[in-house]
């Protein structure tokens, strides 16, 4: 099982409070792994080579500063697991009756599953539990009518489940990594890992086209987890940006960066939640649904459930529309 870069709990502990993360300092060895399309994450060097590859420590993120800043409120903060445990969570999406579809990864440990009604019952224990086989690794998942599709990180499979029973129909090719998943009424959204964002048939999972994604002018890279949002004002992907508390809000259309959240709230809040054995674990923020009957006008704010891999606790949160005008300390 690769290891996934020290850096990623040292960008944590900058992130948070010295004393409340003095167990950073000393990573776990046998942490879960993270994925990357082009560096080995056992090689540490590979992590942080020259140019970087991703939004180290120091390595300012592609558009910050330059695109909006998109203001964050966390509303509520509700216990999030698994079947064993908290989840090394790769995708979550929100049913319209309320309830919470969940894919995990790590091999030997994938799954899919749902929680019905967690809007209302954060307790709910899982439903529809399936495992992966054992040489896949499970990343993004998303439904569309009667089929939910889960992808695989570099087995090049996708799955076709029964969007009612999360049992498995089929696999299909998948030609590049599998990292994030969304969907809207007509096409499927995935990333690889890379900046570029790939939009399928929702029915055979064919590619059809791709949209590069630029902020301000700049490449992106790194795009993960994704949330597809239908807005007064056209379509949206909200996407994760691997290794960083950020994510993008993109026009799916031209591919801009349209705005940018900085979640770094979540992870001071976590710090100060987390016992020492859950803290060994944590890993990056991913993760992040639209919440049913949240707002999607044009100009509205929007609530989102974010989490992050092994992360014990969901944040429900409020994203605003405008820019972040709060003076920075």
């Amino acid at each position: 099982m690769k290891k996934f870069p020290s850096g990623v709990l040292a960008a944590l502990c900058a992130l948070t409070l010295s004393a409340a993360l003095a167990a950073c300092s000393s990573p776990d060895s046998s942490a879960p792994s993270a994925e990357s399309p082009s560096a080995t994450l056992d090689d540490e060097s590979a992590a942080t080579s020259t140019p970087p590859k991703f939004p180290a420590p120091g390595v300012t993120l592609p558009g910050l500063g330059k695109a909006p800043t998109l203001p964050v409120t966390i509303i509520d903060t509700l216990p999030f697991s698994s079947p064993s445990g908290a989840p090394f969570v790769q995708g979550v999406e929100f049913e319209e009756d309320g309830s919470l579809l969940i894919g995990t990864g790590l091999y030997g440990e994938s799954k899919v599953y749902r929680l019905r009604d967690w809007i209302n019952d954060p307790a709910a224990p899982p439903t529809e539990v399936h495992d992966l086989a054992p040489e896949l690794f499970g990343e993004g998942i998303t439904r569309h009518d009667d089929r939910l599709w889960q992808l695989t990180w570099k087995e090049g499979k996708a799955i076709e489940r029964d969007a009612a029973s999360l049992e498995q129909r089929r696999e299909v090719p998948l030609e590049t990594e599998g990292w994030g998943a969304c969907s809207f009424q007509d096409t499927v959204v995935t990333s690889d890992g890379s900046g570029t964002l790939t939009f399928r048939n929702p029915k055979s999972f064919a590619p059809e086209h791709q949209v590069p994604v630029r902020a301000a002018g700049e490449d992106t890279t790194w795009l993960n987890e994704l949330e597809c949002v239908d807005t007064g004002r056209g379509r949206e992907v909200w996407a994760n940006v691997w290794q960083s508390p950020y994510i993008y809000r993109i026009d799916a259309s031209s591919g801009e960066v349209t705005g940018i959240v900085d979640a770094e709230l979540l992870l001071r809040d976590l710090a100060q939640r987390v016992t020492d054995e859950e803290r060994s674990s944590l890993d990056v923020l991913n993760g992040i649904g639209l919440i049913p009957g949240s707002s999607t006008e044009a100009d509205g704010s929007r609530d989102f459930l974010l989490t992050g891999k092994k992360w014990p606790y969901a944040y429900r949160v409020n994203v605003g529309d405008g820019v972040d005008k709060r003076e920075k300390h």
